[in-house]
């Protein structure tokens, strides 16, 4: 049987995770990469079905595969030549990213739940206190209660942030003990004072206010990337608040479903935005992610690109 891995859910910690474990799995295959929002998955089926002349063993990887969602493709997928691909033998391992939930109502879906499949959800509070627990016990540290308490308010859940400060009180301190009074100096100050703002000038489309918090954010230390991932964050729980209402969920009900404050879960009802727009803007920092990782393009004139063609 083919090797075919479906890769997909919400934690992009997670998900790069995954990638980089099949990539240092697979190092002596040959890595070719496609993005689905520019390339046709025949492409890459082809591309595993034909022999190479200087290597048999390929490892390709396919971003963004929408098509295996329910969000409407600008691409016509030939999803029916992957379905015949994986009937097939082949040395090459075919992987297929897609940092949204799939729709297992496609017939693609069910057939590639026949191979590898790993969902990659974002974590709920006790959760993340566990992975921090375990990050720092990882690298040789404990951490206080009251630290991880006053580390979470400062902090969105996002996992690359987390770590990132993390990393840096790993750096900060000599002993192996962080405290309260080491998060109150080193890590950096809240993201979620301008988040929903920013969120709101995009929706808005207002491009001056727009880039004035963000030159704002980047004077309190935050990163481009940090920005991109946690806007993607936000865009995705808009998402999920206003779908869970529309089914007939109450705010109090998604906060506890989704293990957040409720105060979170009515900023995000707040937004007026479409589901559609919500998950077009997914999709455009998704790519503006993978381009910036890529060295496709530079991380602050992505950022601003991003904002000029809202």
């Amino acid at each position: 049987m083919n090797k075919i891995y479906l890769i997909y859910g919400d934690e992009e910690y997670f998900i790069n995770n995954e990638i980089n474990n099949l990539k240092s799995k697979y190092s002596d295959y040959d890595i070719i990469t496609y993005d689905m929002v520019e390339s046709n998955i025949s492409d890459a089926i082809e591309d595993a079905s034909m022999i190479s002349l200087f290597s048999s063993n390929k490892l390709i990887i396919c971003y963004n595969c929408y098509f295996l969602t329910s969000v409407k493709c600008d691409i016509d997928h030939n999803v029916d030549l992957l379905i015949s691909y994986m009937k097939t033998d082949s040395d090459s391992i075919l992987v297929l990213i897609v940092n949204n939930e799939i729709d297992n109502r496609k017939k693609v879906v069910k057939e590639l739940n026949n191979f590898n499949v790993i969902k990659c959800n974002k974590l709920k509070e006790y959760e993340i206190i566990s992975f921090i627990k375990d990050y720092c016990k990882n690298n040789g540290f404990k951490i206080e209660d009251a630290a991880i308490k006053v580390f979470l308010n400062k902090l969105v859940d996002n996992l690359y942030i987390i770590t990132n400060e993390l990393d840096k009180l790993f750096l900060y301190k000599n002993d192996k003990l962080i405290t309260k009074s080491d998060i109150d100096l080193v890590t950096s100050k809240m993201i979620n004072i301008n988040i929903f703002d920013l969120v709101n000038s995009i929706v808005d489309k207002k491009i001056d206010e727009s880039l004035r918090l963000y030159d704002e954010l980047l004077l309190i230390n935050e990163e481009e990337i940090k920005l991109i991932v946690t806007l993607a964050n936000q865009f995705r729980l808009i998402y999920q608040v206003k779908t869970m209402l529309k089914s007939g969920y109450s705010e109090i009900d998604i906060s506890k479903k989704l293990d957040i404050h409720p105060y979170r879960i009515k900023i995000a009802n707040s937004v007026n935005i479409n589901l559609d727009d919500c998950l077009r803007y997914i999709k455009d920092l998704s790519i503006l992610d993978e381009e910036i990782k890529t060295g496709k393009i530079d991380k602050k004139m992505g950022f601003i690109k991003f904002i000029l063609n809202l």
